[in-house]
Parts: structure tokens; sequence; C-alpha cells
């Protein structure tokens, strides 16, 4: 389900990402997008969403989002690097772990500390959407998301150690990517 409102520019950016998501590699790959991408850039807050924002650094979380969706690994560094905020530090984590920059990435994820994402990805209900749970319980211990454990595990993966799990950590990182540009798009028109 697309999250903007319908007959926005977001909503017509997010059916063009949207089933691209499902095939982002673990690590940045090639930017294929380019003029998407420079709409992206370029839009007001007002025209992605159709209206006033409440919100700024949200909306610019999302372009950051659609940044990573496009495989855009500058772009979206650049906007998030500009976010002082915790969505900010999240997109900056996922950014620095498809670098991959397994510390850095670390890094950013511990500034987010809690997120609200965390709790969500770590549901029964992600699980039981899941064909195989070998990653996902592994990073889910005692009902908590560990960022840390999903970067260790997509690094592993990258190295050819863990390759048994690439399917499994791609649907996270889907689910991942979508739920955090929801709670961001959410973000935009709370007071």
């Amino acid at each position: 389900m697309n999250p903007f409102l319908q007959s926005t520019s977001g909503a017509r950016f997010y059916e063009e990402i949207e089933s691209r998501l499902s095939g982002l590699s673990l690590v940045r790959g090639q930017v294929t997008q380019d003029s998407l991408i420079h709409e992206i850039q370029l839009i007001s807050l007002r025209e992605l969403f159709g209206q006033n924002v409440t919100s700024a650094p949200m909306g610019e979380a999302v372009k950051a989002g659609l940044c990573v969706a496009l495989d855009a690994w500058d772009d979206a560094h650049a906007i998030a690097q500009d976010l002082d905020t915790v969505e900010g530090s999240y997109w900056h984590g996922i950014v620095h772990r498809r670098e991959p920059d397994a510390a850095n990435a670390k890094y950013w994820f511990r500034r987010v500390g809690q997120h609200p994402v965390f709790q969500q990805l770590g549901s029964h209900k992600i699980r039981q959407a899941l064909p195989v749970t070998t990653a996902f319980d592994q990073i889910v211990q005692s009902g908590s998301w560990n960022p840390c454990t999903f970067i260790d595990l997509c690094m592993a993966c990258e190295r050819g150690k863990k390759s048994n799990l690439k399917a499994e950590l791609l649907a996270l990182q889907t689910k991942e990517i979508k739920l955090l540009l929801e709670h961001c798009i959410q973000g935009t028109m709370e007071k």
C-alpha cells in the first residue's frame, strides 16, 4: 500500500521504487534512475506531499529513504548526514551498512537508540511472514530487534560466510526500508 496521499509526487515516486525495493542488494549497487533521483533532490516538500508539512526534517528523511530505495548512495548519504534527527541517524546507518562499512553503520545505529521501527521489525507478524527465520531469530533476541546483529549478518553474507541467509536478509532489509519510510511519511504530518 502506498503511504503517500493519492495524486501526489510522493505517491508517484513510491510506485516507482516499490517494485525495485525487493531487488535492492545488501551492498550498494549501480544507480540506474538518475532522472528520478534528480527530481527527488529538487522537489519541494509541499509538492512531494501535496500539502504543507509540519516537520521539514521528517520530510527530508523521506527524501533520504527514497534515495536509499533507488540505490543512490551518495544522495542518500548527503541528505542523512545533514539531518540531526533520530531518523537521519537511522538512514545514515542503513547507508553505511550498504556501503559496506560495519563500524560506521553501528556508530549511527547506536545514535538511533531504540526506534519504533525496531519494535515493528522484531514483531511476531514479521517473523510469520518469513519463509525461513534463521537470521530473524539471531537478530531478534529477547523480543528486541538488534540492528548491530543485522549489520554483522549482512557483512558475513556479503563475504560468503552466511550466504544461506541472503534471501531472508534481503526480505528484512526491504521491510525495514518500507517501515522506516512509512514512519517518516507519517511523521511529516504529525504536530
